[in-house]
């Protein structure tokens, strides 16, 4: 599958500090648009797709939560709904929206921590908390 992506953007990022007392789930959220061109000349075997992760990790000591979206352009290839896509070609269209939320996570709780920022790993399906080896 040839992909030509846009830029990734980051709807909503939060770091809030959880309370000891507090039920919260670790959720994550994925959806796929097909999104028509308004270009006239945009090539009709061509397929526009807004990509769209939803999360929620819940750690021990803080919660993180937000969203992340992109708009990519699929060539030669053209998919009406999600089931046209196989489970490969979904991680490959994901993929840069979980590398954006990796990057955050780590720069926001290096920060807000004052100690080396966590490592998130969404291979599992369960996002991980590691500790960076610096």
């Amino acid at each position: 599958m040839e992909i030509k992506r846009q830029q990734e953007v980051v709807e909503a990022f939060h770091y809030d500090m959880r309370a000891p007392e507090t039920e919260v789930k670790t959720e994550l959220r994925v959806g796929f648009s097909p999104i028509e061109s308004k270009d006239e000349n945009y090539p009709a075997e061509n397929t526009i797709i807004a990509a769209r992760l939803e999360f929620r990790l819940a750690f021990d000591e803080f919660v993180l939560s937000g969203s992340a979206s992109q708009i990519s352009h699929i060539i030669n290839q053209k998919i009406e709904k999600q089931s046209d896509l196989s489970q490969a070609d979904v991680d490959e269209l994901i993929e840069p929206l979980f590398s954006i939320i990796q990057r955050l996570a780590y720069e926001v709780t290096e920060i807000a921590l004052d100690k080396p920022g966590i490592q998130l790993n969404f291979q599992s399906g369960q996002p991980e908390q590691q500790e960076d080896e610096k």
